[in-house]
């Protein structure tokens, strides 16, 4: 995929959308006061030429994460952003305008890499963090201890993720002080991953619960296995509703339903589309939001 020219960037910087994006972004930096930012770059995208198209350029420096495993193609860069001064401000707003153009290009028939993916807010780049980020995309197999490897850090796996994740599992995360996740969703908009506390998944009894709670890598269901596997024909629908639809909780929810249908041989794609589109239209008719 060619790397978008600066241009691009500057054009969707004058949109009412990026700028509704951008107040959202800082209005989260002030309502919490947070300092400091760390974004992971997925290098598979452009390489490090995407730095080339962002103010600071070469002179950006950023730090590479242990791969997963050698057969698995992640190839990932740290950002650390200090939110304190002019610069590193500007430096944020370009790459909110990259997260926008990729997610805006990612449409029916053309999907588009993401090379801004996590935003990481008061999370310093730490040999913590770097270790948390390799775990979290390692999962045991099915009835095995073999590990296989997930893309979290893609916004599109990741939204995927929080809707099948456990509260056990989402907790596994919360554990390695992964507290303020932000990524673009499908909808062009800058969301937080909220995980529960400790005392929100087990009201009594904390302590005991969270040393019997087992340590990453995650141990998926047979169900949430089966949906993995139909990851990219879930995009693929969701691509085409983009734009159509307000891409919400009840969205996934029907399209999980039938990629796990699909996944277990009971319908065929072509009949799973044609429920989604009863189910949406179900929903609309009751008067909900979709």
């Amino acid at each position: 995929m060619p790397l978008p020219k600066v241009e691009y960037l500057d054009d969707i910087q004058g949109t009412e959308e990026y700028q509704d994006q951008l107040k959202a972004v800082y209005k989260a930096i002030s309502d919490h006061q947070y300092q400091q930012l760390t974004v992971i770059i997925d290098l598979n995208a452009y390489g490090t030429a995407v730095f080339d198209i962002i103010d600071s350029g070469a002179d950006l420096p950023y730090e590479r994460i242990k791969r997963i495993h050698h057969s698995f193609k992640d190839d990932l860069a740290l950002i650390d952003i200090q939110l304190n001064n002019s610069r590193n401000q500007r430096l944020l707003e370009q790459l909110l305008a990259l997260a926008l153009y990729e997610n805006s290009n990612d449409v029916s028939g053309y999907a588009h890499p993401r090379s801004v993916c996590l935003w990481l807010f008061d999370q310093p780049i730490t040999e913590k963090l770097k270790h948390g980020i390799y775990l979290i995309g390692q999962a045991y197999g099915l009835k095995t201890n073999k590990r296989r490897y997930l893309r979290y850090w893609d916004p599109r796996v990741l939204v995927l993720l929080i809707h099948l994740w456990t509260d056990q599992q989402k907790l596994q995360v919360y554990k390695l002080g992964l507290s303020h996740i932000y990524y673009v969703d499908w909808n062009n908009e800058m969301n937080e991953l909220t995980l529960p506390t400790p005392n929100e998944v087990y009201p009594s009894d904390t302590e005991v619960a969270l040393e019997q709670l087992q340590p990453l890598p995650f141990r998926f269901s047979q169900q949430q296995w089966q949906v993995l596997i139909q990851t990219e024909w879930i995009n693929m629908i969701l691509r085409q509703l983009k734009g159509q639809v307000v891409i919400t909780h009840r969205v996934y929810e029907i399209i999980i339903s039938q990629a796990l249908l699909i996944a277990q041989r009971q319908i065929t794609q072509q009949q799973a589309v044609k429920k989604i589109v009863e189910g949406l239209e179900q929903v609309k008719n009751r008067g909900k939001q979709i």
